[in-house]
């Protein structure tokens, strides 16, 4: 069945740069995806498969975030590529998508935020591309949802510093708006939509699914993408001093793991 963006979701998409669709999984799908999202979290340490990023907090070492999880798990791997998920987000790029990533970020308590920025700095090899993110927990203030600066998508990237995030000052200078969620809420963004999160200040995780689209058009560039990002962490290494390294751009502040 066909998923149909209504013309008000429509209409807010394309003034603000992105879209809430309240209960957009089934209970059903909801409570399938809590369940393989904790399976994935248990999963070993790899190399060579599924990547997993872990940050220090103050309740230990706990997992930040897990990609690269498609050819790994059957349910992930079709509800991401078959269905309302992956028609909806044609929709709002008006053409046939195909994904480009996945990724869990779980937030657990005392977990990292993540700096303003616009996601399309990151990706590299396309230049039509849309993301998806899926609560798999309620998503609030307290527990660092996501805050967009809604109307600035059209305006390509904004003042960009060296990490490749928004410029401090001039991310002050905007108005932020938080964008509440519950379990199996749908929200799409534009890639150039600012954005941030604060860190979990509560008892209880925050975990995300986000999944990034492109036209598909452009061709199926994920295995390219992953090979690229792999190659990236690789060389400048995944930490410095006080940040740990999960993106090519340098926009989470959660802290390195320390090395007993």
């Amino acid at each position: 069945m066909t998923t149909t963006i209504l013309p008000e979701q429509l209409k807010a998409w394309e003034t603000t740069g992105y879209v809430k669709l309240p209960g957009f999984l089934t209970p059903t799908e909801t409570e399938n995806l809590r369940q393989w999202v904790e399976e994935i979290s248990e999963w070993p340490a790899s190399d060579n498969q599924w990547m997993h990023h872990f940050e220090q907090t103050p309740f230990g070492v706990k997992p930040a975030r897990t990609e690269y999880i498609l050819g790994y798990h059957t349910g992930i791997r079709q509800l991401l590529t078959e269905g309302k998920i992956i028609e909806s987000a044609g929709q709002l790029m008006g053409e046939p998508a195909t994904l480009y990533k996945e990724k869990i970020n779980y937030k657990y308590p005392g977990g990292g935020g993540y700096a303003p920025h616009q996601d399309a700095p990151a990706y590299e090899f396309i230049k039509n591309h849309i993301t998806c993110s899926i609560a798999i927990d309620a998503a609030t203030p307290e527990n660092g949802c996501l805050f967009f600066a809604p109307g600035l998508h059209q305006q390509g990237l904004l003042h960009l510093d060296e990490h490749g995030c928004i410029e401090p000052h001039f991310a002050l200078s905007l108005d932020w708006e938080p964008v509440l969620m519950q379990p199996g809420d749908a929200l799409f963004f534009s890639s150039y939509a600012p954005h941030k999160s604060p860190p979990n200040k509560t008892e209880q995780p925050r975990r995300t699914l986000y999944l990034t689209y492109n036209a598909a058009a452009e061709g199926d560039l994920r295995e390219d993408y992953y090979a690229d990002k792999r190659r990236s962490l690789a060389e400048v290494g995944q930490t410095s001093d006080e940040k740990l390294k999960i993106s090519k751009i340098g926009h989470f502040d959660g802290k390195p793991a320390e090395q007993s």
